[in-house]
């Protein structure tokens, strides 16, 4: 009877453990909605969590051995348990409308760390979190008091207590991550947990009624060995040991990120792991922890074992990648599979870490009327031990000494840990004591240093990434990894890649998502004076915002994101932080936006990789409509999303979303990997604001590509009315229910990506009607093939309505599937419809270059009646033909008259850029570096080399070579007409000045591209 009651006690306890998780998986985001994911935030949450159950065990334990059925009190507590998670979200939601009416008003967002508000967080998070929490830590000891018959059954029945409640956080952590929140939500979810601890109160209610626990017959004993005075030593020891394991937990999470990604399922997978090792350590301590002298060295041990197994898996931590690749669980591979992967390095240590409290326990208590007190001051110290292990490793640890330093002074922490318990409980100490010692002494003539393969993976690639180290830094909340790659660097936190910086003098063929979300507030509103940018990242958004912006604020999580664009600040293209507008606040964004009362024209958020921590509360109703709040009226909201990170009905879900929030909403995709939502309470007449905008600051929008109406136009994938209809009917995203979060790591390996974007938003393109005055069709079908978007170029040129403009227009479209038979005959199909059409003799002309350099007589007479600026491009062919650069040079004022709507421009452009090249001095090969560049705009490799040449001509070398080398880099991705632009580049290559220090690149290119020319 006796042992089915422990039975029923255990099922007990192993439901509290399983609720106890729900309540703080949905806790901890609850208060991420008000206060944030800052470091602070986070921290402090945990902190008040933590505290709460130290202080609950401690006053349990006080009063334990006089409550006379402490198994009714255990059931009381549970009922006030569930009482409390029902009422903590009102709780929050009050606290937060006091937070922002003390904190609330600001002129500007606030920086994340003040005195004030911390302190206000710490008592709010404290205040909400103290009763639900002690009542959570008092009920082991009252367990342990009324399970604990006998002095040998201390160190069992304690053990097996702890063993199945901590099986019963397994159970929770993982219901939670992977069924509960994404199938019901976080406030089901508490409803769920509350009524575990209904049926908890039940159960023991029920069982405290029956037969009460009669008193064991003490056993005649030895005396113990262990001195009351010795033993309560071990309550320090404990402390400390608590600082070590949380330094761990840390350690390994923010580490492990780099190969999981971040996910909720990743992290609750590891968690699940790591208290596996600890339920299965407390389980095998209990059954050794017989006596107190027993116990004692086993504490010891356990301290020697942590330590050991926890270097050795700190050192396995850069054969993980290896390892992941060889068993296919890189990239796109399933976030659980990588957590395990992961896990099974940690669950050694992990079992070290579980035997410590069962043998502290059983150290401590001399009887088992100390069996509920004991447990309460050893889960009391070893809680506060936690709590600054935790706090101490994010904060200050981790920060000053980076992952190697910390995990040295965690492990020598265990290591000392073990020679104090073995000089303070027995006499065996060499036992001990020299391998402790040992250890100590490798660990300070042999460091262990950072595990560098893992920190420059990536969760979504399958190899690390090279470059050498610019700049490297573990911050609060994120690593920050600053990569020098050939043309500029690329900026990482927490091994996911953030964003790209352009070196001074670079230029790329890649069309940049980032600039457009600077340009597109203002295209769409030019009356747009303030903007707000949530994320800094590589600073290319904040590049790219118009001079007409008169301020720039910019909400960064990170600071060392700061800092390692500050690193690169002299030699980067445009220095962002130098830019007067700009106003830096580090700061969680919803937390910042709380606490202003700032409005602006115009909010940008880029925040990356949906499923993470600091970014998945960004893409919710919630957060969408605290930014319409900060709105001015008409005011413009930005949003990106990559196409990688969604499928179908998940972008269906944010164009709801966005809908559900603002009247006005449309979709831009201005290169193929993105997706850009505009969102406004006002009608978003895009095409004629950006007709202003565009004569406005030409120059602004020029340095990102930006022209005409057609590089406007050619973005746009839902109007209006378009996005009403794609997401009707589509599920919200909300902060109860956040899809993304949830989803999004799951379909990384079948997600929309580039092409599937276009595939589901194509029917629905307003492109495919009837188009503005403001745009050309056949400029638009040209930037569209340039832009590498030809279905829709396609069903843009189908919908011309004049016969001889959608000859025309399809011809395009045939030459640039290297069609040219079908587009000449287009073409004479289109003349012979319209024999004025001027664009259809122009394109025709182009496709017979090679006769017009020849000057064919035949091809000169159908060209002829052209006038400028095609016939001075026609006419500047057969110079450069003939190499008569002079005559080149002469048609310099009828070339300059290309228009970028023109179909000759890019040729225009070309060769206005070659004479200066061929007149070899430095002014003019400046002035075609510039023209190179505009050129640049249409992302055609061969203007790389343009721009290769007259940067060697105007004499930098190392710029130059830059050059010749990412053209290299996309010729060997092309599989035709790598040759002939290979050839190009090597004669160019001539171009560069043969400097001493610059000789064995320059060698290394000219081989390189020598192979590529053959």
């Amino acid at each position: 009877m006796l042992e089915l009651r422990f039975a029923i006690v255990l099922l007990c306890f192993f439901l509290s453990g399983f609720a106890a998780l729900l309540y703080q998986t949905v806790w901890t985001r609850e208060f991420a909605f008000v206060f944030g994911t800052s470091e602070i935030a986070v921290a402090t949450v945990l902190a008040s969590y933590m505290a709460g159950l130290a202080s609950g065990a401690a006053v349990a334990g006080r009063f334990a051995a006089r409550i006379r059925r402490p198994v009714l009190v255990y059931a009381v507590l549970e009922g006030a348990i569930a009482l409390c998670a029902l009422s903590v979200p009102f709780v929050i939601g009050a606290v937060m409308r006091a937070y922002v009416a003390i904190f609330g008003g600001l002129d500007a967002p606030p920086s994340s760390g003040g005195i004030a508000s911390t302190g206000f967080l710490l008592g709010a998070s404290g205040l909400i979190l103290l009763v639900p929490t002690a009542l959570m830590g008092a009920t082991l000891p009252l367990l342990a008091q009324h399970s604990v018959r006998r002095e040998s059954e201390i160190g069992s029945r304690i053990g097996a207590l702890y063993a199945v409640n901590t099986a019963g956080a397994i159970a929770g952590t993982l219901c939670a991550a992977f069924l509960l929140m994404p199938l019901f939500g976080l406030r089901q979810t508490v409803w769920l947990g509350a009524a575990v601890n209904g049926l908890v109160f039940v159960i023991a209610a029920s069982l405290s009624g029956t037969a009460a626990r009669s008193p064991a017959p003490r056993a005649a004993a030895a005396s113990p060995r262990l001195a009351r005075g010795a033993r309560a030593w071990i309550l320090p020891l404990m402390l400390l040991s608590g600082m070590a394991s949380f330094s761990y937990e840390v350690l390994w999470t923010r580490l492990l990120g780099h190969l999981l990604g971040g996910s909720v399922y990743a992290f609750a997978t590891m968690l699940a792991s790591f208290l596996t090792g600890i339920a299965i350590g407390s389980a095998i301590a209990a059954r050794l922890a017989t006596n107190p002298d027993r116990a004692a060295r086993g504490f010891a041990w356990a301290q020697l074992a942590t330590a050991g197994l926890s270097l050795a898996a700190f050192l396995a931590m850069d054969l993980l990648p290896r390892v992941a690749a060889s068993l296919g669980l890189m990239g796109s591979a399933s976030p659980e599979a990588k957590a395990l992967l992961a896990a099974a390095v940690l669950l050694p240590s992990a079992l070290s870490i579980g035997c410590t409290f069962p043998f502290a326990v059983r150290t401590l208590a001399r009887s088992e009327r100390e069996a509920g007190p004991a447990s309460a001051q050893v889960y009391a110290w070893n809680t506060i031990g936690a709590i600054l292990g935790a706090l101490g490793t994010g904060f200050f640890l981790l920060p000053a000494l980076g992952y190697a330093g910390s995990a040295t002074a965690a492990i020598a922490l265990n290591l000392a840990l073990a020679a104090a318990a073995t000089a303070l409980f027995h006499d065996h100490r060499r036992r001990v004591s020299i391998p402790a010692l040992a250890g100590a002494a490798a660990l300070a003539l042999l460091p262990p240093s950072d595990p560098w393969t893992l920190l420059r993976i990536s969760p979504l690639a399958t190899t690390p990434v090279g470059g050498d180290i610019r700049y490297f830094a573990v911050g609060r909340s994120a690593t920050v990894l600053l990569l020098d790659e050939q043309n500029g660097w690329s900026l990482r936190t927490n091994g996911l890649p953030e964003a790209s910086i352009d070196r001074e003098g670079t230029r790329s063929t890649t069309a940049r998502t980032n600039h457009w979300l600077g340009a597109l507030p203002v295209l769409a509103r030019p009356e747009t004076r303030s903007m707000l940018i949530v994320g800094l990242g590589g600073g290319t958004a904040v590049e790219a915002v118009p001079s007409s912006v008169h301020t720039v604020d910019v909400i960064e999580l990170e600071p060392e994101v700061v800092a390692a664009n500050a690193e690169v600040a002299s030699e980067r293209r445009i220095d962002p932080l130098a830019d007067p507008r700009v106003r830096i606040h580090v700061n969680d964004a919803r937390g910042a936006l709380l606490l202003t009362g700032a409005r602006f024209d115009a909010v940008v958020s880029q925040p990356s990789h949906p499923w993470t921590a600091g970014a998945s509360h960004l893409y919710t109703r919630q957060f969408f409509s605290l930014v319409r709040d900060r709105l001015e009226p008409g005011g413009i909201f930005v949003q990106w999303i990559g196409s990688t990170f969604v499928d179908e009905p998940l972008l269906r879900t944010l164009v709801a979303t966005l809908g559900d929030v603002f009247p006005y909403v449309r979709v831009y995709r201005p290169e193929v990997g993105s997706v850009l939502f505009l969102a406004s309470d006002r009608p978003l007449p895009v095409e004629d604001d950006a007709v202003r905008a565009l004569a406005a600051t030409p120059a602004d929008f020029a340095r990102v590509g930006v022209r005409t109406p057609e590089d406007v136009a050619m973005a746009l994938a839902l109007d209006e009315a378009g996005a009403r209809r794609f997401g009707q009917g589509a599920r919200l995203n909300t902060d109860d229910r956040n899809l993304l979060a949830a989803e999004s790591p799951r379909i990384l390996g079948r997600s929309l990506g580039p092409g599937g974007a276009d595939r589901i938003l194509l029917p629905s393109s307003p492109l495919t009607r009837a188009l503005p005055a403001s745009v050309d069709r056949l400029a638009l079908v040209q930037r569209l093939l340039h832009g590498r978007r030809t279905a829709t170029a396609e069903a843009v040129a189908a919908a011309a309505e004049a016969p001889a403009e959608r000859e025309t227009a399809r011809a395009l479209v045939d030459l640039a599937k290297g069609r040219r038979t079908l587009a000449a005959q287009r073409l004479q199909h289109a003349l012979q419809l319209d024999p004025t059409h001027e664009q259809a003799r122009v394109v025709l002309a182009m496709l017979r270059r090679r006769q017009l350099e020849q000057a064919d007589p035949a091809i000169r007479t159908s060209a002829a009646p052209l006038g400028d600026p095609a016939a001075a491009v026609f006419d500047g062919w057969q110079r450069a033909h003939a190499q008569d650069w002079d005559g080149l040079r002469g048609l310099e004022p009828r070339l300059a008259l290309a228009s970028p709507r023109s179909a000759v421009y890019l040729e225009a452009l070309r060769l206005r850029a070659e004479w200066r090249i061929r007149v070899a001095d430095a002014g003019s090969a400046q002035e075609a570096v510039a023209l190179a560049d505009e050129a640049l705009q249409f992302r055609m490799p061969e203007d790389l080399v343009l721009r290769a040449r007259a940067v060697a001509v105007a004499g930098d070398a190392h710029e130059a070579l830059a050059g010749f080398a990412e053209a290299a880099s996309i010729f060997e991705s092309q599989r035709t007409g790598r040759r002939d632009l290979a050839r190009r580049a090597l004669d160019g290559l001539a171009l560069v000045s043969a400097r001493p220090e610059l000789a064995a690149e320059r060698a290394a290119l000219h081989e390189r591209l020598r192979r590529l020319a053959e």
